[in-house]
C-alpha cells in the first residue's frame, strides 16, 4: 500500500495578518479584487505576520526541522502574498525562490458579486446560509462544500 503524502509531511496553517479590507470592514473575496495591491496587509497585519514567522521559526528549531525542508504555499491574494513574504523574510528564505509558491486553490472563499466589497456586516447572511445548508452557494459564489473540495484537492497535490 502506498504511503499518503500526509503521513510524511507536517502542515502549519497560517491565516493572513490584519489586512486593509479588515480595517475598512470590507468583504474582498474575488480574485480580481483580492490580488490588488491596495488590499494587502495593514501595518498591524505586518506585525502579526512578523510574530507568526518568529513563532514558526521557534517551532522549527524545537522540532529539529531544517529550513531547507520548509515550503511556504500561499494564495495569490495580496494579503496572503504579503503575509508569506514577511514570514519568509523572518526565516531568511528567498521569497522568489523555490521554497515559496503561490497556489491558486488556497484563495479566499468567493462569496459572490452581491457580497463583494460590501460591509463585513453582510457576513451574518452568509453564515446563516451556511448553517442551513453547507452545499448551498451564495448567488454566484462558492459554498462551504465547494471550498472543502478545492482545499482537499490542493493538499492532495502538495
Amino acid at each position: 500500500m502506498a504511503m499518503s503524502p500526509f503521513v510524511r509531511n507536517r502542515y502549519w496553517v497560517l491565516r493572513h495578518g490584519k489586512s486593509i479590507p479588515n480595517e475598512r470592514g470590507l468583504i474582498v473575496s474575488s480574485m480580481e479584487n483580492g490580488t490588488l495591491e491596495e488590499y494587502k496587509l495593514a501595518s498591524e497585519g505586518v506585525n502579526q505576520a512578523q510574530l507568526a514567522g518568529e513563532s514558526f521559526q521557534k517551532e522549527l528549531k524545537e522540532n529539529n526541522i531544517p529550513i531547507e525542508n520548509v515550503r511556504i504555499c500561499y494564495s495569490p491574494f495580496s494579503r496572503t502574498c504579503h503575509t508569506a513574504e514577511v514570514v519568509a523574510s523572518v526565516l531568511n528564505l528567498p521569497f522568489e525562490g523555490p521554497q515559496c509558491k503561490v497556489v491558486e486553490d488556497l484563495r479566499e472563499r468567493f462569496f459572490g458579486p452581491s457580497f463583494e466589497l460590501m460591509s463585513h456586516d453582510k457576513y451574518q447572511e452568509i453564515w446563516a446560509l451556511d448553517e442551513k445548508d453547507p452545499f448551498m452557494q451564495p448567488e454566484g459564489g462558492e459554498s462551504v462544500a465547494d471550498v472543502v473540495s478545492r482545499l482537499t484537492k490542493c493538499f492532495g497535490n502538495h
